[in-house]
């Protein structure tokens, strides 16, 4: 059994919220299972009353014969950014109160989230089940799971027909 620790609450105040402070960290990517994962850290930020830090890893895309081909990185970038917004945009109206930080970083999903874990109170990942076995872990959650400066959760995809259990 994990235990977590409690969280720590973050300060009542009217002024910019400290964006060096970190609080709950949740790992964004481009499938559906990243939904639950997103609905756990929300709600884990609400309890602790704590910010959000959002955090989304993208990598170059390879090509066989010539990396990088016909691609902007800096477009690249900003389309990353574009949608992590929007990605969170969607649970603004349920969580008005928590403030969210995007962070949007070029690099590999498991060295950017160990990183984005230090100082952090809980990192949220989420598990796209696709392996057979249902307790295996991806190469993602299980990277960070043994790496992390903080506690993880690994919040599994929903699937049709089961629970999430």
């Amino acid at each position: 059994m994990i235990k977590l620790a409690p969280a720590r609450r973050a300060a009542d105040s009217k002024e910019r919220p400290d964006t060096n402070r970190v609080g709950v960290v949740v790992g964004v990517d481009e499938t559906a299972g990243c939904e639950p994962a997103l609905e756990y850290a929300f709600e884990q930020a609400r309890l602790g009353q704590q910010m959000l830090r959002a955090v989304h890893a993208w990598q170059e895309p390879e090509h066989a014969c010539a990396p990088w081909v016909g691609y902007d990185l800096e477009e690249l970038g900003a389309l990353k950014r574009d949608f992590t917004a929007g990605r969170i945009d969607v649970w603004r109206p349920k969580y008005p109160e928590i403030t969210v930080v995007t962070d949007v970083r070029r690099g590999h999903p498991v060295d950017v989230l160990v990183e984005a874990s230090v100082g952090a109170d809980l990192l949220v990942v989420g598990a796209h089940g696709k392996s057979a076995n249902s307790a295996a872990l991806g190469s993602v959650s299980g990277g960070v799971l043994y790496r992390a400066s903080c506690p993880v959760v690994v919040v599994r995809c929903r699937k049709e027909g089961r629970d999430n259990d």
